[in-house]
């Protein structure tokens, strides 16, 4: 008996929580530079999964995606049984490194975005919302806002 996985139409990139947690630590990073006294630290946080479902750059990565997937769903609908069951496998992890490459190119665009709008309000720290216990300002609006991205 041989078991199969299809190529479904419908996936979508993988986002992990550890993708997730290292934008912030960037983020965290980036923005200690410009932190004067103690005094001036400012500690904001970002729903970061809301705002790279909405990002222009993730959902273009989305879209890259499924296309290259439903081509080659294509490729293999035009292929014989046997040649099917051989060359699955292998398209499956064309698409895992291929949907990787893409989310990480969207996720350097997310990021450069966070990185420039904290410089710009002067935050000293960004971090994820998931991350944060207690403290901080939730920036979620006002940097979807500023990249022109909303519900």
């Amino acid at each position: 008996m041989t078991t199969t996985t299809r190529i479904t139409a419908g996936a979508r990139l993988p986002v992990s929580r550890f993708v997730f947690a290292c934008i912030a630590a960037v983020c965290l990073i980036a923005a200690t530079a410009a932190t004067g006294a103690a005094e001036s630290v400012q500690i904001v946080s970002i729903d970061t999964n809301r705002i790279l479902e909405q990002h222009p750059a993730f959902q273009e990565a989305q879209q890259a995606f499924q296309g290259e997937m439903q081509q080659l769903e294509q490729q293999l609908q035009e292929m014989g049984e046997e040649e099917q069951m051989m060359a699955q496998q292998m398209m499956q992890q064309q698409l895992q490194q291929r949907g990787q490459e893409l989310q990480m190119e969207a996720l350097d665009k997310v990021r450069e975005d966070i990185r420039r709008i904290a410089e710009e309000k002067g935050y000293s720290y960004v971090v994820d919302t998931n991350a944060l216990i207690v403290g901080g300002k939730d920036i979620t609006e006002e940097v979807m806002e500023e990249m022109g991205i909303g519900e």
